[in-house]
């Protein structure tokens, strides 16, 4: 590739376009998947080596695609759906592994097919991958992504779910000039060219095609290519354009076209923006609902269709090497807020276990600490110190009430086991007609056992005298005081207790605020602020709301003072 000349494009107003941003989320749903594979057996269908339409319908229901469910009802073989795109996309990263290939089973087979075809997780991989920081996983994501093409699967010839454009006929794109091309290399070029744009500007797709005809005329295919047989039709000629019925008005773009550059490089630049930048959740992009054409007809695949272009601030991050890890905050009232340019894979997987998901959009996740799940992996894990792991996580000292309770709940986690319907033996450990009903013994004069009564019954039969107690729900039952028991046995009534003194206490009350804000933006641009004084703010992102003490009035006040240039805010109280 050349030395690139200093970028400048042209700014485009997208008023009236059809503007689409990547609401999902690639890389949460690369984990979710991975997370479902390895707790189940996945076996691929035995045809198509899709997934089974069950483990398909599953997954839809767990990953950010909130059309995905629809999709796969609608598709029996939903392909170009989210949730094929994140199978393609999980395989390409090698955190799972199947067969690909098939055998083909009889001499009449057309088509290959995929016996006990399971899925299995290649641990070390993912674990490899999951030990990395943020920028080296965004790096690893997009090598793998970039490096994944033939001469039949790139922007010319396959969609994503996202993708609007149509693609280019692949007839004949085994052999000329295709096969010849690194669109790993290609990719990367554009990504670099790329990285000289300003985020959040919309620019101009035909200019952007316009400084590569002048600067960079041969990005995507080579001055001199270096295919073993080039077509009838030159370097161009795996790029046939239609009118109407592709076979009966079809042509090659030929050489000597002066606008052969934009026919073809030109589709290509509009599919590679709409490809993996788009996917990635890179760039926005913005279409027109006009239709080019050629002698008064419709022209195919579309030119001209994505009119425009916005970087956003995370590719310029990831381009420049600055991608921060994630800031983790715990707040007085349990709430912990994480804050990361991409899906804090490592940092969630820490934390799911101890919270419940309140919000989650693209850069922060409100979560909750649950006291029962905290209890249920404090079982789980003896070892574990939650205060410790939060301290690790947080960028700032946690709050001292949190600390407190996290000791006192890590004090009250003692695992115990229910019997429903069980009785309890005490008595001779070498009687043997009790072994049968034992279903676990306790202490040596001390049994669970099953069928009490029957048990009971056969004691009584053996003249061993057995004695037979039913305790209350809420209490034990005295026992006599010739009983040898471990047990309360009834003695005299013992003297009440002296009353106690009363202790003089004192009540501290606290004053809520709650404001509600008409957007989310404006509401996240308060909570920023105030978790940076060191307020306690609960967010309720549903019904956009912030509810915080009192006592920060003022430093309400100064956040509109602040923001007064952008916003004119009033406060109201409501009736």
């Amino acid at each position: 590739m050349a030395k690139m000349a200093k970028i400048k494009l042209e700014l485009f107003d997208v008023t009236g376009l059809n503007i689409v941003s990547n609401s999902f989320n690639l890389r949460r749903d690369i984990h979710v998947f991975v997370d479902y594979v390895s707790e189940r057996s996945v076996k691929r269908s035995h045809r198509s080596n899709n997934l089974s339409k069950t483990d398909a319908t599953r997954l839809a229901k767990l990953m950010s695609d909130p059309q995905a469910l629809e999709d796969i009802k609608a598709d029996d073989y939903f392909s170009n759906t989210w949730v094929d795109y994140v199978d393609s996309v999980v395989l390409q990263l090698g955190f799972v592994n199947y067969d690909t290939t098939g055998q083909y089973i009889g001499y009449s087979s057309s088509t290959p097919s995929f016996r006990d075809n399971y899925i299995r997780v290649e641990e070390k991989a993912y674990n490899e991958f999951m030990a990395l920081s943020l920028q080296k996983q965004e790096n690893y994501l997009l090598d793998k992504l970039n490096n994944d093409y033939d001469y039949s699967d790139n922007e010319f010839f396959q969609k994503t779910p996202l993708t609007l454009l149509d693609s280019f006929d692949d007839t004949g794109c085994a052999v000329g000039i295709l096969p010849s091309l690194d669109f790993s290399a290609i990719r990367r070029f554009m990504f670099k060219l790329l990285k000289d744009c300003q985020c959040d500007v919309w620019y101009s797709t035909a200019s952007l095609v316009q400084y590569l005809k002048c600067h960079h005329p041969f990005f995507l295919i080579p001055k001199k290519p270096k295919a073993k047989r080039l077509l009838n039709e030159g370097r161009y000629g795996n790029f046939s354009e239609h009118t109407g019925d592709r076979w009966r008005n079809r042509y090659y773009v030929s050489d000597k076209d002066k606008d052969a550059f934009e026919r073809v490089e030109g589709r290509y630049v509009e599919r590679f923006l709409e490809g993996i930048p788009l996917s990635l959740g890179y760039v926005d992009v913005a279409y027109t609902d006009k239709t080019f054409l050629k002698a008064g007809k419709k022209l195919f695949p579309m030119l001209n269709k994505l009119k425009a272009f916005r970087l956003k601030s995370q590719f310029l991050r990831v381009i420049k090497a600055e991608v921060a890890e994630p800031k983790v905050t715990v707040q007085p009232n349990f709430e912990i807020h994480v804050e990361s340019d991409f899906y804090p894979a490592q940092t969630m997987s820490v934390l799911t276990p101890l919270v419940n998901v309140v919000s989650e959009d693209s850069s922060s996740i409100l979560l909750k600490l649950e006291k029962k799940m905290v209890a249920k992996q404090l079982v789980v894990d003896e070892n574990l110190d939650v205060v410790n792991l939060l301290k690790q996580l947080s960028h700032k000292a946690l709050p001292q009430n949190v600390v407190t309770e996290l000791e006192e709940w890590a004090g009250h986690s003692e695992m115990f086991v229910l019997y429903d319907g069980l009785g309890l033996f005490e008595g001779d450990a070498k009687l043997s007609a009790i072994d049968k009903f034992a279903v676990e013994q306790i202490a040596p004069n001390l049994r669970i056992v099953k069928t009490p009564s029957q048990l009971y019954e056969q004691l009584e039969q053996a003249e061993l005298v057995p004695l037979k107690v039913r305790h209350e729900n809420d209490a034990l039952h005295t026992l006599p005081k010739t009983a040898k028991t471990v047990f309360p046995k009834d003695t005299a009534a013992k003297k009440a207790p002296p009353k106690a003194k009363r202790k003089p206490v004192i009540l501290t009350k606290q004053v809520m605020v709650t404001i509600h804000f008409p957007d989310n933006a404006l509401l996240e641009i308060f909570r920023k602020d105030l978790l940076e004084v060191g307020c306690p703010v609960e967010v309720d992102s549903t019904r956009q709301t912030m509810t915080f003490p009192q006592a920060y009035d003022k430093q309400i006040k100064d956040i509109i003072k602040r923001v007064s240039k952008e916003y004119h805010i009033q406060l109201k109280n409501l009736e």
